[in-house]
């Protein structure tokens, strides 16, 4: 089973971007996320990620705890762009773990979280997603 839901959450077309990155790779986009700093929304889970839960309402009560978090990403771009000014906009930030890769890129005050397996190629993903999410 997987979570499959459309985009109800931010101003890009969050959809798109989700069917490019599934469209990209083999089965290594695990989980797409959209988010903005009060809320979020499961656009795609696959069963490797439902299976690390045990039942959809553990992986969202996870969701939430994470939501929480969320205000650290808009600070810290705040932060990089500020401390390196001449280096242009923050778009992304990745996080490599043993059995995972996480993604969150930012639009504005919105973003989209999604995680893929360790060794895809996470910068020709954020380029294609903003590729989408510029069209």
């Amino acid at each position: 089973m997987t979570v499959s839901d459309s985009s109800s959450l931010v101003s890009f077309d969050a959809d798109a971007v989700v069917a490019t990155l599934r469209g990209m790779t083999d089965d290594a986009v695990h989980l797409c996320v959209e988010y903005d700093t009060e809320e979020f929304n499961t656009l795609y889970a696959d069963e490797t990620t439902l299976a690390l839960y045990g039942s959809e309402r553990d992986m969202i009560d996870h969701f939430e705890e994470v939501l929480s978090y969320v205000h650290v990403d808009f600070m810290e771009k705040d932060l990089f762009e500020d401390v390196f000014r001449a280096a242009g906009e923050v778009r992304a930030f990745v996080t490599y773990m043993d059995n995972v890769t996480l993604v969150r890129m930012l639009v504005g005050q919105e973003g989209l979280f999604f995680t893929v397996s360790p060794g895809t190629d996470v910068t020709e993903l954020v380029e294609a997603a903003e590729d989408a999410i510029g069209s």
